[in-house]
């Protein structure tokens, strides 16, 4: 069964090995033999060989009879709109925030009297980045900003746009556990 190569007696290792390549062939062929009972009873098969090929077709399906009317078509209603909520608490009225954003009061900075708003609102949030992008896109045309860009890579930039103003939207993952980072940046139109 196994050579001996031209040697009447084993070694100890030489026979411990082959005892263990037994051993291993026994369990590569214990797991092939239950990955096909699974797949037999996973496919449906009740009996027989797993492996052959069945040589009777599936059963025909019946079909309606022409006389009876298809069924009426229900008019299209859009799913209900899902999403972040609005915050009631706004640093300034006309840049939305979402629900259950936390604002980070030493990376923030507000400016405001009766000509100018200048700020760069610093949050940090447990949705999505892609949740946080939609919120954006979704309510800020409501406050009459008109998007402009969108930039993915490492996140996501918005650019929104209004007479005499700029809003820019920075969305960053911080991890797993931190969530993410929102960067809001409110500036008179012609300022980077």
């Amino acid at each position: 069964m196994f050579p001996l190569r031209g040697r009447l007696r084993l070694t100890e290792r030489e026979l411990d090995m082959w005892k263990h390549d037994a051993l291993m062939g026994r369990r590569y062929f214990s797991a092939a033999v239950t990955i096909a009972v699974c797949a037999c009873l996973l496919s449906g098969c009740q009996t027989g060989n797993p492996f052959a090929k069945s040589s009777t077709p599936p059963p025909a399906e019946l079909l309606e009879p022409a006389d009876t009317a298809p069924p009426t078509a229900e008019p299209y209603t859009a799913p209900p709109e899902t999403g972040l909520a609005l915050s009631p608490s706004q640093r300034f009225a006309d840049v939305p925030l979402p629900q259950g954003a936390k604002e980070d009061p030493e990376k923030t900075f507000v400016y405001e009297d009766k000509t100018i708003q200048i700020g760069r609102m610093v949050y940090t949030s447990k949705s999505s980045l892609n949740e946080l992008a939609q919120f954006y896109i979704r309510e800020c045309p409501a406050a009459d900003w008109k998007l402009q860009n969108v930039i993915q890579a490492d996140g996501a930039d918005l650019l929104f746009l209004k007479a005499g103003k700029r809003l820019k939207v920075n969305v960053r993952d911080l991890g797993i556990t931190k969530g993410r980072q929102l960067i809001l940046t409110v500036t008179p139109e012609g300022s980077l």
